[in-house]
């Protein structure tokens, strides 16, 4: 029976895109917004400090980079804070924005508020970047009900009902992480064998590679350095991002932006081609990292290449074709894309929401930890001291929820405490390790027994881990709970972001994008039952608004490329039009938007 406060939904916060779904009718089903599956993780402001995120967010990134945050999740589990405007944010804060417009689109969809979630992470996320995305959720008015991993998500939407065992690979390429598990199916029990991978390897990657590429060989014709410039840089990586993809369909792809720099007042063009066998030969590094965490996996797993039963590809990157080449000539087998690689996160976490709810799916997760932890502990003397090493308790893949313990002795008989040093990692070393609590626990002295200490870890399925040691001959005890690692992000700090995001949602209504349109929400194609949504919104009106910014970006920044070189009249109308154009756009001015866009081409196409 499903639980009455209010639905749970399942959502995939991706590095490029994000997507929300939920279980209706017993299916999961994307919930879509103008027909638009997915929405682009990128945040930005206005010039009166008004939120958009999503695909408006994404357009205004050539023209105002200082105003715009994309890729946010790689900075996650870290407390760099990135300018938005004049203000700064931390990661988690520019996560919650995304999270709160998922929110939103799930509240209209459904007809009813939400406020639970179930989120997805990339396996390799260690215990701070899990946290960060539950402080995110939490900033976004969010209960965040469990942190999932991505590639086991993905799972408990293939072979759905199927009692038969079967062993697979889930090769998770999005677009600012990697992933791979090995999972086990049988009678509706899914388990994870072992996971690996990399949080800084994506997509972003490959585009950056492509982008490299161009930016030199435009650099060796033109001795300009396309990347010096944040706009211009932006509008580099945006042409190389679509010759990306476009490049999985077609063998030799144009990359052109006109008006994109100038040298001594003359503009220049960018007109150049990139064959498929180019672009794979400059990400063929990156493959081969992703193949090497493969080979990884399936030894943690015990398992070789003939014993998987299944190749699941999950995340856009997987449709780069030497990324399925390399996989087929590693598994002698066709991978499965029986699920959209962009929706299949989301669905399963949808999955998994609905399990939490109380709803019966038929699947038993069973998932395993990302990283091994442990204590700091003594192996030795030497001259220099005690020899310090890293001393595991809870190792790498191992089930959820976990637990163990683990006897150690003091390091003399008069000792009167010692200090547990709780990290996470996967090297001897200490300081090649991550720090994740502290605490001391107060002994009685004496030989013998008293000089015992045990340790043990439980580890609940959500990641919260209990860290408790005890002097068994005393029973004195200490325990350390952690379920926030992200131990820089004190109370008062929490107070400020609940505050001033409160401020910018409020300020924003239900954020630009939005428009506080109550219809605009809606199921995905395909769906069995469509609820019924008001009809009182205009969306074609904003439909054709969003069509019409792209192209304004991109005369605003051939504009401001070409305005060195125009003189007289032309040149104080290029400016008027400019400022005026920028205005309608901040104001949502659709008409006049299209009639600057006009005037402003014109006046473009004269001073070339």
């Amino acid at each position: 029976m499903a639980n009455s406060d209010g639905p749970i939904v399942g959502i995939d916060l991706g590095t490029t895109n994000s997507v929300v779904a939920a279980v209706v009718n017993g299916q999961p089903q994307v919930l879509a917004e103008e027909g638009e599956k997915v929405l682009p993780s990128v945040v930005a402001v206005d010039g009166s400090g008004k939120l958009m995120t999503g695909v408006v967010a994404r357009n205004q990134l050539a023209a105002f980079p200082e105003r715009t945050v994309a890729s946010i999740k790689r900075r996650m589990g870290t407390m760099d804070t990135v300018k938005l405007g004049d203000q700064s944010f931390t990661p988690p804060e520019i996560s919650a924005m995304i999270l709160r417009r998922l929110r939103d689109r799930a509240s209209r969809a459904l007809q009813q508020p939400v406020s639970r979630a179930v989120i997805t992470v990339p396996a390799f996320f260690d215990d701070n970047q899990r946290q960060a995305t539950r402080e995110a959720g939490e900033l976004a008015g969010l209960t965040v009900e469990r942190i999932i991993n991505e590639p086991t998500a993905a799972t408990l939407v293939y072979h759905a009902g199927s009692r038969d065992r079967k062993q697979i690979l889930v090769f998770d390429f999005g677009g600012g992480t990697f992933d791979v598990s090995i999972v086990r199916m049988e009678s509706d029990v899914v388990e994870v064998l072992s996971s690996k991978g990399d949080t800084q390897l994506g997509g972003d990657d490959l585009d950056d590679a492509l982008m490299n590429h161009v930016a030199d060989r435009f650099q060796e014709e033109h001795d300009v350095d396309l990347r010096e410039n944040a706009s211009t840089r932006f509008r580099l990586l945006q042409a190389c991002e679509q010759a990306k993809r476009q490049l999985s369909v077609d063998v030799v792809v144009p990359i052109a932006e006109e008006f994109i720099a100038e040298k001594e007042g003359r503009p220049l063009h960018l007109d150049l081609t990139i064959t498929r066998w180019e672009f794979d030969e400059l990400i063929e590094p990156f493959v081969d990292r992703t193949i090497s965490c493969v080979d990884q996996a399936l030894r943690d797993a015990a398992l070789t290449i003939h014993q998987i039963d299944d190749l699941v590809l999950v995340g856009g990157s997987t449709r780069t074709p030497l990324v399925e080449q390399c996989l087929r000539a590693e598994f002698l087998r066709e991978p499965s894309r029986a699920v959209d690689p962009d929706l299949a996160v989301a669905l399963g976490a949808a999955v998994q929401a609905a399990m939490i709810d109380g709803q019966s799916m038929g699947s038993v997760l069973v998932d395993v930890t990302g990283h091994t932890l442990g204590i700091q502990a003594c192996e030795g003397m030497s001259f220099m001291g005690p020899n310090l090493v890293f001393s595991p308790i809870i190792h790498r893949n191992s089930p959820l929820p976990a637990r163990y313990e683990e006897v150690y002795t003091t390091l003399y008989d008069d000792q009167e405490a010692a200090e547990i040093h709780v990290l996470q990692g996967e090297h001897p070393e200490i300081h090649r390790n991550r720090s994740i609590g502290k605490f001391r626990l107060d002994l009685e002295t004496g030989a013998g027994d008293r000089s015992k200490i045990v340790v043990r870890f439980d580890l609940t399925i959500d990641g919260t881990l209990l860290v408790t040691a005890t002097q068994p001959a005393t029973g004195l005890s200490k325990e350390l709970t952690i379920d926030n690692a992200l131990s820089q992000f004190q109370a008062d700090e929490r107070d400020r972001a609940e505050a001033r995001l409160g401020a910018m949602f409020d300020a924003s209504d239900e954020l630009l994008e939005d428009a506080d349109l109550p219809g605009r929400g809606s199921w995905s194609e395909g769906d069995e039952e469509e609820p019924r949504l008001p009809d009182s919104s205009p969306p074609n009106e904003s439909a054709d608004f969003e069509s019409r910014f792209p192209e304004a970006v991109k005369l605003l920044a051939r504009a401001k490329e070409v305005k060195s070189s125009v003189e007289g009249d032309d040149a104080e109308d290029l400016e008027s039009l400019s400022e005026e154009l920028t205005e309608a756009m901040k104001a949502g001015n659709q008409s006049a938007v299209a009639d600057l866009c006009e005037e402003l081409d014109d006046i473009l196409f004269y001073v070339r």
